[in-house]
C-alpha cells in the first residue's frame, strides 16, 4: 500500500487545484450520500484535484471565474452525471476518480472497505465493468503514475 508521503513524491510535477477544507469535504459526502475513505480525505485536503501527463483524479476546489469552465473534473458533478446516465444503471455507491479519456472510468467502491476504512478503485468500460485496479486510492495513483495499471 502506498502512503501520502509516496504520493507526493510521484505528484511533483502536477497542476494542483489546491486543498480544501473539511466543510467542503463534507458537503460533498453529504451530496453524494457516502464516505470518502481516508486516502481521499487526504489527498482533497492537500490537492483538491489534479491533472499530470495524461492523468487526471477529480476532486474538489474552488471555482474562480464562473464564466470559464474549471481546469479539473469536479467530482460531484461527475459522480452524479455517472449516476444519471444512460441505461438506467444507478451506482450509488461509486465515486468517479478518473477516467482514461476514452472508453474506461475509474471509481472509488466506498460499499466495500478493509480494516483501515479504505476501498478499492475499479473500473468501468467494455470487457472490464467493475473489476478492481487498485487497492484504494494511492495504489491507484502509484499505478497510474507507474504505467503500471491493468484490467
Amino acid at each position: 500500500m502506498s502512503s501520502l508521503k509516496d504520493i507526493v513524491r510521484l505528484l511533483e510535477k502536477a497542476t494542483i487545484a489546491g486543498g480544501v477544507s473539511d466543510q467542503v469535504i463534507h458537503a460533498a459526502e453529504e451530496r453524494l450520500g457516502v464516505r470518502f475513505p481516508p486516502s481521499y480525505r487526504q489527498f482533497l485536503s492537500r490537492y483538491g484535484a489534479l491533472f499530470t501527463e495524461g492523468s487526471e483524479l477529480s476532486g474538489l476546489f474552488e471555482y474562480i471565474c464562473e464564466e470559464e469552465p474549471p481546469l479539473w473534473s469536479d467530482v460531484v458533478t461527475e459522480t452524479l452525471q455517472m449516476r444519471q446516465g444512460p441505461g438506467g444503471r444507478a451506482f450509488d455507491e461509486y465515486v468517479a476518480i478518473s477516467s482514461d479519456g476514452m472508453d474506461y472510468m475509474f471509481y472509488l467502491d466506498t460499499s466495500r472497505t478493509n480494516e483501515k476504512d479504505e476501498c478499492p478503485v475499479i473500473v468501468l468500460g467494455p470487457g472490464a465493468d467493475g473489476v478492481d485496479v487498485a487497492e484504494d486510492l494511492f495504489d491507484f495513483v502509484r499505478r497510474s503514475c507507474e504505467g503500471t495499471l491493468a484490467f
